[in-house]
């Protein structure tokens, strides 16, 4: 019965989503591209000069998608129409709101750091801030299930310190890494839509309306954007669609207890995080790759995720390189799906 809810949501949200995008895309490359918030693809051998912060597009679809249907679903819920108003009257909207203002925060921030450029170490901090809205709430649950290994509880002295502690962790990582895992055409877009996808399948199953709405109202303006962001890019995400898709993806996690799911989500950001601790101890100065005359990568060091296979492998290429975390991130991600599924389905 709940499909009733979800199936027309999920097909709402993301051609709504999508469309708003595609609007917005050229409005938001020109106005780049006259005030200046522009940045060099780096990873070409003319290094062109083309528009950031194209992530900010997809932010605003999304806001507007999830406004309009939980305006929808209220008055829809007062209407005696069986099923819908049965379904609808169960939902409880803060833990979405909640969710939706971290959003907002992270890609504020993003943006903020597009126009004005803000120092990765005031990001560290920065990254505990759309946290707020979900500690304030309490959402999630305060236990974790582990499958075989067992069940984490989380509260410890009538505290949660599942919001007080775990949330902003999870929050100030997501919105880092994902950060960090960026710079190839169509990178960090691709693995935000692939782990979008994955997201919104789980919730499919387990009739989540909730974390449907949130993922299917990202999806469609990030899946758009992505047809911009490939390679060759037209106009780069920027820490507003990085930081956006990062801190959506956790907090889609949060909000639909899945946290399970996140060591596919964020498997091959974790990955680089480490990687980034041995280039730091290593006291590597490189901060780009190079390119040769065939466009291909020379990368300096091996100390990154994006690095590591055009390093070892000669003659792979910016789109090659691409293509090949995203499957390797696809495949993690479809693992750790289908081990969940026990947890999801228990009987």
């Amino acid at each position: 019965m709940m499909s009733v809810v979800i199936i027309p949501t999920i097909i709402f949200s993301v051609l709504v989503s999508a469309l708003l995008t595609r609007l917005l895309i050229p409005w938001v490359l020109n106005a780049s591209l006259d005030r200046g918030i522009t940045t060099v693809d780096a990873h070409k051998r003319n290094t062109p000069v083309i528009a950031e912060a194209g992530g900010l597009a997809p932010l605003l679809a999304f806001i507007f998608t999830v406004m309009v249907i939980i305006f929808g679903w209220a008055y829809l819920s007062q209407l005696e129409i069986y099923p819908f108003s049965q379904v609808l009257k169960e939902q409880t909207f803060e833990p979405l709101l909640a969710g939706v203002l971290s959003v907002v925060i992270a890609g504020l921030i993003g943006f903020l750091d597009d126009v004005f450029k803000i120092r990765w170490r005031d990001k560290i901090l920065l990254g505990f801030l759309p946290a707020i809205p979900l500690m304030a709430l309490k959402v999630g649950n305060s236990t974790i299930n582990l499958g075989f290994l067992g069940v984490i509880d989380f509260t410890f002295a009538g505290l949660n310190l599942y919001s007080l502690i775990i949330i902003p962790l999870a929050i100030n990582f997501a919105f880092n890494s994902f950060n960090m895992l960026a710079g190839f055409n169509g990178l960090e877009t691709g693995n935000g839509v692939i782990s979008l996808i994955g997201i919104l399948f789980i919730s499919f199953l387990v009739n989540d309306p909730i974390v449907s709405l949130f993922t299917s109202a990202l999806l469609g303006g990030f899946l758009v954007l992505l047809r911009f962001n490939w390679y060759p890019a037209k106009i780069l995400v920027g820490d507003t669609g990085t930081l956006t898709l990062g801190t959506g993806i956790v907090v889609a996690l949060i909000i639909g207890n899945m946290n399970r799911i996140a060591v596919g989500a964020f498997g091959l950001h974790f990955i680089n995080f480490i990687m980034f601790l041995a280039y730091i101890a290593t006291k590597q100065t490189a901060k780009i790759a190079t390119i040769d005359k065939n466009e291909n990568i020379v990368a300096p060091c091996p100390y990154t995720v994006y690095w590591i296979i055009p390093y070892f492998y000669k003659n792979i290429s910016e789109k090659k390189n691409v293509v090949i975390l995203l499957f390797i991130h696809t495949v993690i991600l479809a693992l750790i799906l289908l081990f969940s599924l026990p947890v999801f389905f228990p009987y």
